[in-house]
């Protein structure tokens, strides 16, 4: 006798969302689970010490929200004017600790779906990315895309700790708010 719940549950595809989006042009994907938001980029409040990456910090919600410079984390030439950029704001637990952080993003254009059989691992050599960070490569609609691990780019980052801290009445808390466009 044959068990059809078994071979039933043995085909069923495994399928996730993808955002997509564009830094210097090419493509990238995240998993949909780690996005809250997208945002239109906003002036930000500069870090003292920060990393270099490190844009600022922005009021999201009533809490500080770090903004990474997302061409300096992964070594691309700085990019001057954030204007017309967005912020995914990420929700992630790195380290066994929840945070929230916003990445800029040139432009975020889809939300599609992928089979889990769909994803190709990442080449471990020779490749201009971290492989550390990436978890796969999706070919879709003629274009190879990376699938980043935000979790894993984002491990061991010190600067985690000035996130979900809850601002003041004023919104502005005790750092004066500097616009920074550059």
């Amino acid at each position: 006798m044959i068990n059809m719940e078994t071979d039933t549950a043995d085909t069923v595809e495994k399928k996730q969302h993808y955002i997509l989006f564009y830094l210097a042009g090419e493509p990238f994907t995240i998993n949909v689970k780690y996005v809250l938001r997208v945002l239109e980029a906003t002036s930000f409040t500069k870090v003292p010490q920060a990393p270099s990456f490190l844009k600022g910090v922005i009021n999201f919600n009533g809490n500080v929200l770090p903004v990474v410079d997302t061409y300096l984390k992964f070594g691309l030439p700085a990019k001057k004017d954030f204007r017309k950029s967005l912020i995914l704001v990420l929700h992630l637990n790195v380290e066994q600790k929840e945070t929230n952080l916003g990445i800029l993003v040139d432009d975020s254009t889809d939300v599609f779906e992928v089979r889990d059989a769909d994803i190709k691992p990442y080449p471990a050599t020779g490749n201009k990315y971290n492989v550390k960070y990436i978890d796969g490569v999706i070919e879709r609609k003629e274009m190879f895309i990376l699938i980043l691990n935000p979790e894993k780019l984002f491990e061991n980052e010190a600067f985690l700790n000035i996130d979900n801290t809850k601002l003041s009445e004023g919104g502005k808390g005790e750092v004066e708010n500097e616009k920074d466009w550059e």
